[in-house]
């Protein structure tokens, strides 16, 4: 069986399931205060429900094959642990960025040069900079890298935003989404993103790389949650053409060919029903496959070029002719 984690409750929790469910795959769970579940539509896979900086911990250790975690905690445990893979680098939510903030009184202080001037200053006066962290590992190396070099980290699983009113910290590095959190605790955040982070798919080296027959179901995910995610950036459009020819319309509509769909369209006569009386102009159906933000563009290409009644509906899958997730994986596997 693959042992396949995912966030026990949450944002986390929902999230990954709603990305499952439109991939096809749901989660049945034979009791809400269990924490193991099954897939169906992907077979030899066994779901635990765990938080996610223990899925990091296990998946890095062997216990765990696969895993949804959030960038931010891979970078911090991973280290130099070559056994933690990531599999798939963004599922599309837990979007957040890891910043420093300080008090909004040190109106001197606006860029991470700033508080290396700032740590060079208090080191004179016989204390270091105080920075309240729950990524202690990522942000001594960061700090090292832009030239702050003196600071003492505060380890901080609570509240981290309160730690300057409190006392305990002079600053801090935290994640935040929109960064209301920080205004409302009088802190504003100094230089860019430390860190940008998202839900991550991890895997654990070691123990794919060690039974192959594992590989089957984490093929299966990955195919379609890369399909999902690729087909949503797409939009398929048919459109009613009237014309002399396949011929004729494939010209109208590849005029412009940004606008001509992945490969280029698909043409095929319509049965009028008016072709019974013998009467009316002979018409064509064209589907084209574009993405997003070429949507507007390619509905007025083809009304320019006659078409009527242009309907869409988002694509829900685009399979290519591999897995480039798994290609990858198998790389690293080897």
């Amino acid at each position: 069986m693959l042992r396949f984690a995912i966030p026990s409750k949450g944002s986390g929790y929902d999230a990954t399931l709603a990305l499952l469910e439109s991939c096809g795959l749901r989660m049945v769970r034979t009791n809400p205060r269990q924490y193991t579940a099954t897939l169906r539509g992907l077979p030899d896979t066994e779901v635990l429900l765990h938080r996610p900086s223990e899925i990091v911990e296990k998946v890095a250790a062997g216990s765990i094959d696969l895993g949804v975690a959030g960038y931010d905690q891979v970078a911090e445990q991973r280290g130099d642990d070559e056994n933690l893979l990531t599999v798939y680098d963004d599922l599309g939510f837990w979007s957040v960025e890891l910043v420093f903030a300080v008090p909004q009184g040190w109106v001197d202080v606006s860029s991470w040069q700033d508080l290396a001037d700032l740590a060079v200053e208090m080191r004179s006066q016989g204390r270091r900079l105080r920075i309240a962290t729950k990524y202690p590992e990522t942000v001594r190396r960061f700090c090292y890298r832009q030239g702050i070099n003196y600071f003492e980290l505060i380890d901080s699983q609570g509240a981290t935003e309160a730690a300057p009113s409190l006392g305990y910290a002079d600053i801090i590095a935290d994640i935040t989404e929109t960064g209301t959190a920080i205004r409302d605790n009088r802190l504003k955040i100094v230089g860019g993103s430390i860190l940008h982070s998202q839900a991550v798919l991890i895997g654990s080296r070691r123990t794919l790389r060690s039974d192959a027959s594992k590989l089957v179901p984490v093929q299966q995910l990955l195919e379609l949650i890369e399909a999902r995610r690729r087909g949503r950036r797409f939009y398929s459009l048919t459109a009613n053409l009237m014309g002399t020819s396949v011929e004729a319309v494939g010209r109208l509509v590849t005029a412009r060919v940004e606008l001509a769909g992945l490969q280029g369209p698909t043409i095929a006569p319509v049965w009028s029903k008016f072709a019974a009386e013998g009467r009316g102009p002979q018409w064509y159906a064209v589907n084209v496959v574009v993405p997003q933000d070429e949507l507007l563009p390619a509905v007025a290409h083809l009304r320019t070029v006659g078409a009527v009644s242009v309907s869409t509906l988002q694509v829900q899958h685009v399979f290519q002719a591999e897995s480039e997730a798994f290609a990858r994986l198998r790389a690293a596997l080897e």
